[in-house]
């Protein structure tokens, strides 16, 4: 009897060890300036949505607060208190692209199989950011996209922001090349092997960091898949547009083929006398 029991224990242990190790790791950043009238709605709608998910995802949230003066912080401690799966981190120095940078490079200490970032404001209800989770199995990324067929924005945008949001990212793909109908819908999940990659190489330190990693994705010929979203446009933005971020837009593209052009050139240049090489070789 007590072997049969044994026996048993040790199926039900190497079930559960299993299952276990099937389960999905995903992190998910929430990169946070100043948003202690909405971070607290939107951590409790990810926490209470992801609990119910646990036998499918394991999930674990990162607020990377960047220079907030209010109250973001002690009211993410205090719910954290209750969430074992809550991390902080809280930095001085401001700029979202510099939060999701310091937050990538922390995520990378642990082992995920992938690491994600939603903005704060809750414009992503965690089950359209599940569907990211859904979908990018076989690809190196999934960005959410609110101008690909099938998305739905609420409440309907004016015809000015739908146009000039459209115009912005076709400017994009004429100089980047790249496919994206969407390269700034917060809400974006990538590969740990892709994060490894590309966030030591991110310089943009403002809001231009979602086109920075897409445009590294694309030139380390990564497979990033772009899903139709529910996108719901939230008030108290802290993106406002102005002279300085219309210039500051225009001028990221080149800037960013600046920063990163000489390396890839470089790498080219190595992997065609690497080529040479090799054919050398076979040659001789």
């Amino acid at each position: 009897m007590n072997k049969k029991l044994s026996i048993l224990s040790l199926f039900l242990l190497i079930f559960i060890t299993t299952n276990l190790h099937c389960l999905q790791k995903i992190c998910i950043i929430i990169p946070a300036y100043n948003e202690e009238h909405r971070i607290q709605k939107m951590l409790d709608a990810y926490l209470t949505y992801f609990k119910k998910l646990q036998k499918k995802v394991q999930v674990t949230f990162i607020v990377s607060a960047n220079n907030c003066s209010d109250q973001t912080v002690p009211i993410c401690k205090k719910i954290q208190k209750n969430n074992h799966n809550l991390q902080i981190l809280d930095f001085k120095p401001g700029g979202k692209g510099f939060a999701l940078k310091q937050a990538y490079l922390y995520a990378l200490q642990s082992s995920y199989d992938y690491i994600g970032f939603v903005d704060a404001d809750l414009a992503t209800l965690p089950e359209h950011f599940y569907d990211l989770i859904k979908q990018v199995d076989g690809y190196d990324g999934a960005i959410a996209s609110r101008y690909k067929k099938g998305a739905h924005v609420w409440p309907k945008r004016s015809a000015f922001r739908v146009i000039s949001g459209k115009a912005f990212n076709w400017v994009l793909k004429k100089q980047f090349d790249i496919p994206f109908d969407d390269t700034q819908c917060g809400a974006k999940i990538f590969s740990y092997k892709t994060i490894k990659l590309v966030a030591p190489q991110l310089q943009e330190v403002g809001w231009n960091c979602d086109l920075e990693i897409l445009y590294l994705c694309q030139k380390e010929g990564k497979k990033i898949k772009e899903v139709p979203t529910t996108w719901r446009d939230q008030p108290g933005s802290h993106l406002e547009l102005s002279t300085k971020l219309i210039k500051d837009f225009l001028t990221a593209p080149r800037r960013i083929k600046q920063n990163h052009n000489s390396r890839y050139c470089n790498k080219k240049i190595k992997k065609k006398r690497q080529k040479n090489k090799n054919k050398n070789l076979q040659c001789a």
